[in-house]
């Protein structure tokens, strides 16, 4: 085998760059603007003040994600009463916004809630694609706290103007890290907690209108109700539908230091025998 087909080969086994991802946001700026790790998205401009280099998801056992090299910050929203929140680019057209009713992605974030307050029921959302009108569609992400308590709390995929899916109930410590995520495939919906898969639901959103705009922290308008209050980390989105091990692995690789360097002077080291051998 040539050494470019074994780098192609490498490379693609290592997965160091998972092609499926469209948005990626790790929190651990120490001021400014919120950055996409792909590169492909415009910065986040703040609304408010989150607070930057907040302790981020440590190493640990979370359902069945299972994180070994934590590295990284967080970032701190709310509490829900003040506006903190992040607004990607001025206009509707990027590759989040632009997934169709129709489409399949996966979305899915780390949260450390804080317990609401006013009011005592929220949507904390980590992403939505919506405005502050629900006749613009779109589609928001979040975790439901149905009380101050943090009993009986769930996933929510809301179809904006059409309706809050929720997942089945689970019960929410606060100050505690949790993983949610949910798939999407042209209306079917699938909530996961920390890796291990709930139920489903069925909801297609509609097409997305000029106002559209993808916040981070909230909906675009800052409701009180829709606004995180607590830390947010390796919140992505990837336009396929994850299974429940891929959820797990990019979970653990959203808040973990990348060991690319190792893998490539490993791979190097290998090239370089081979081509002794060639010789």
């Amino acid at each position: 085998m040539k050494p470019t087909a074994i780098l192609l080969s490498f490379l693609t086994s290592a997965s160091l760059l998972p092609a499926a991802v469209i948005g990626s946001w790790n929190m651990d700026e120490a001021s400014g603007n919120l950055l996409d790790s792909t590169g492909t998205l415009p910065a986040g401009t703040a609304t408010g003040t989150p607070t930057y280099g907040t302790a981020g998801v440590p190493n640990g056992t979370y359902g069945s994600i299972t994180v070994t090299n934590a590295g990284g910050t967080s970032l701190d929203y709310g509490p829900s009463t003040l506006d903190e929140f992040f607004t990607v680019g001025a206009s509707n057209d990027n590759a989040v916004l632009n997934i169709l009713g129709s489409g399949s992605f996966t979305v899915m974030s780390w949260i450390n809630p804080n317990a609401p307050v006013v009011p005592t029921a929220a949507t904390y959302r980590p992403i939505s694609t919506g405005s502050a009108a629900g006749a613009d569609r779109g589609w928001g992400f979040g975790l439901r706290l149905n009380n101050a308590a943090g009993t009986g709390s769930a996933i929510r995929f809301t179809s904006y103007g059409v309706a809050d899916n929720d997942s089945s109930l689970f019960n929410v410590t606060f100050g505690d890290w949790i993983h949610i995520a949910a798939t999407y495939n042209n209306g079917s919906i699938s909530y996961f907690l920390n890796g291990n898969a709930l139920d489903s639901d069925t909801s297609v959103f509609g097409v997305k209108g000029t106002a559209n705009r993808l916040t981070i922290g909230s909906r675009l308008g800052g409701a009180d109700a829709d606004q995180v209050s607590g830390r947010l980390d390796g919140l992505q989105v990837y336009n396929t539908v994850l299974t429940a091990a891929e959820i797990q692995a990019a979970a653990a690789g959203a808040v973990s230091v990348p060991e690319t360097g190792a893998s490539v002077l490993t791979f190097f080291a290998a090239l370089g025998m081979l081509t002794k051998r060639r010789r």
